[in-house]
């Protein structure tokens, strides 16, 4: 009969206490799923080591983010992308500073995955990388990227 008595009690003691406790949001907390790496057949390989292959008919690379729910209104997504600094030359008197670049866009209510592209330019350079990723302010996705130098398996002439 104790037993009894004991379980919807601990049960109800246990709710109130979840929803008497004020947890900060955070990324897991968000309604987003964020990925990023190597865009395959529709697919998103989450990889954090990225082939530096400048033709995007042979490989795109990127971020995708999956909503639980279509949107209910439009979401700013902002990104980041730090890369290495390229070396300063002999004799200049400027420092290497990283590169950055940073873009934000509106996706439209109603949208259940967003993926964006990063493509590689003539000037990217293999190295150490940083992707940072947002949703209304909110950061969903932080992620360092070795961008390493296209694979000798990968060939100009294919």
């Amino acid at each position: 009969m104790i037993g009894q008595v004991r379980m919807p009690f601990v049960a109800l003691t246990c709710l109130c206490l979840s929803l008497g406790c004020n947890r900060g949001q955070t990324s897991s907390d968000l309604p987003v799923r964020a990925q990023a790496g190597i865009f395959f057949g529709g697919q998103v390989q989450n990889r954090s080591e990225w082939p530096l292959v400048l033709d995007g008919a042979r490989q795109t690379q990127g971020f995708r983010l999956e909503f639980k729910q279509p949107l209910r209104e439009p979401a700013q997504v902002t990104w980041e992308i730090i890369r290495p600094a390229i070396p300063a030359k002999r004799h200049s008197s400027s420092s290497a500073n990283p590169a950055s670049s940073s873009a934000t866009v509106t996706v439209p209510a109603g949208t259940e995955r967003f993926d964006q592209l990063i493509p590689f330019s003539d000037s990217d350079r293999p190295g150490e990388w940083k992707l940072r990723v947002s949703v209304n302010g909110a950061n969903v996705l932080s992620k360092p990227i070795t961008v390493v130098a296209k694979p000798s398996s990968i060939s100009d002439d294919l």
